[in-house]
């Protein structure tokens, strides 16, 4: 466990600084109100905005662009790097913010830190996912490309998520939602002047501009790294439980494995075109899903800190907004349906089938919603290797589900896996808090 921890409660008002999240340690403590909208929820959501503006505008100039199969093969190329990029330095990010959360002024030694873990694991994870990938989509995609997309995603997304992380933790929510949208934008920023000067943008163009763009925030992250570094480290202790890490890591990820998964099984079994199409339909769920996600994002500092105190304390702390999440996810769910059959105007009259998709999904907001808030309070209270071992079995599970459904029932199978595994993990996770309730959290 990290040894930043004061050893008495009494001192972390002096080491917080802020009320957000604070546990308290009397009556009166425990009646104080977090702080509203205006510390940081406004600011993560407009953040978490822009970035889903920028990763639509650079879907719909990819799905025009590429078309059907190409696109498919991209994002089933993308989904694989990112499957392997969760678990680039084995759930560094997630602990880097708790480190940060608790102790916000040890944040230079820790992102220096967790920084180091991530390009540990890289060598391996690169190695796999070319691997997976060329043994997926050989036949649709060249050699070259293959490496590029692999590198540039597995580059870029791990340094991003930490510099995320790297703000998140010391409440520096403007920062955070640039280094949200830093990545997505540089894509933009670099496919629109080819798009605009070509008729043609192929699948081979694309994968060097997403190489340059992840090799440039990896650079960025590391000049920071580099900068902050202080050769006098004064002897902290950091969490390197590896298996505790791979929990939050797991936990961080788990639409996107379940949904990206789907993409690979999709294009496997059924074509590359309907994988495209299902990511499609993905994207909108992404889009609905925003304000439930910066809701949970908002949250995470409060639930590391409430969650010192065990299950029920966080519980007791943050209802109010649990009930404010499960509505939202009701109007995401309506929204979802009604929108689909807009899609083929958005990206292009040749993904008609999406629309179907779309509505077939429109329960994903409610069952993401569910399951996303039950692993965060329960993970964030000590149990993060509970969580993280039900994460793995889920994710295993809807691998193999997936595949003996999707080549019964096509797609179709894909979206009954999904909804089917969220509900089982989620009724797995609920069972062990009961469960653990009685106990404190893991030291």
């Amino acid at each position: 466990m990290i040894v930043l921890i004061p050893s008495n409660h009494t001192a972390m008002p002096e080491i917080f600084g802020s009320n957000e999240g604070q546990i308290a340690t009397d009556p009166r403590g425990a009646q104080r109100t977090l702080r509203g909208p205006g510390s940081g929820y406004v600011t993560v959501i407009a953040g978490m905005c822009f970035r889903a503006a920028f990763q639509a505008a650079l879907t719909i100039l990819l799905a025009r662009l590429l078309g059907r199969a190409d696109y498919g093969a991209l994002v089933v190329v993308g989904g694989i790097a990112g499957l392997f990029s969760i678990l680039a330095g084995l759930g560094a990010s997630a602990l880097h913010l708790r480190d940060t959360a608790i102790a916000p002024d040890a944040w230079r030694d820790s992102f220096v830190a967790h920084h180091a873990s991530i390009w540990k694991t890289q060598p391996i994870l690169l190695a796999s996912a070319v691997l997976v990938a060329w043994l997926v989509a050989r036949e649709e995609v060249g050699w070259l490309s293959l490496l590029l997309l692999i590198f540039g995603d597995l580059l870029g997304a791990p340094a991003s998520d930490l510099l995320v992380r790297s703000c998140q933790g010391r409440e520096r929510y403007g920062r955070m939602a640039l280094a949200m949208c830093a990545l997505p934008l540089t894509r933009v920023l670099l496919v629109t002047p080819v798009a605009m000067t070509s008729d043609f943008v192929s699948l081979q163009s694309w994968s060097l501009l997403s190489f340059l763009s992840g090799a440039a925030i990896a650079a960025v992250a590391a000049g920071m790294a580099m900068s902050v570094k202080n050769d006098n480290l004064i002897g902290r202790k950091y969490s390197r439980d590896s298996f505790s890490g791979l929990g939050f890591s797991m936990t961080a990820a788990s639409a996107r494995i379940h949904a990206d998964a789907d993409k690979a099984i999709i294009a496997k079994l059924s074509s590359f075109g309907a994988a495209g199409e299902y990511s499609l339909a993905y994207r909108m769920m992404d889009v609905l899903l925003l304000p439930i996600n910066g809701l949970i994002e908002w949250s995470m500092r409060a639930l590391f800190r409430h969650g010192r105190g065990g299950i029920a304390v966080s519980l007791r702390a943050l209802w109010r907004r649990w009930l404010i999440l499960l509505s939202l996810a009701l109007g995401a769910c309506v929204a979802a349906y009604a929108l689909a059959p807009f899609l083929p105007a958005i990206f292009g009259e040749q993904f008609q089938d999406a629309v179907l998709m779309g509505r077939w999904l429109a329960l994903l907001p409610l069952t993401t919603a569910c399951w996303v808030m039950l692993r965060s309070i329960v993970a964030t209270a000590g149990h993060q290797k509970f969580v993280g071992v039900v994460e793995l079995i889920g994710a295993s599970v809807s691998i193999l589900l997936g595949i003996v459904l999707v080549l019964q029932y096509g797609w179709r199978g894909a979206v009954v896996a999904t909804y089917g595994t969220h509900i089982a993990m989620s009724l797995a996770v609920i069972g062990g808090a009961i469960l653990k309730l009685r106990h404190p959290p893991e030291q």
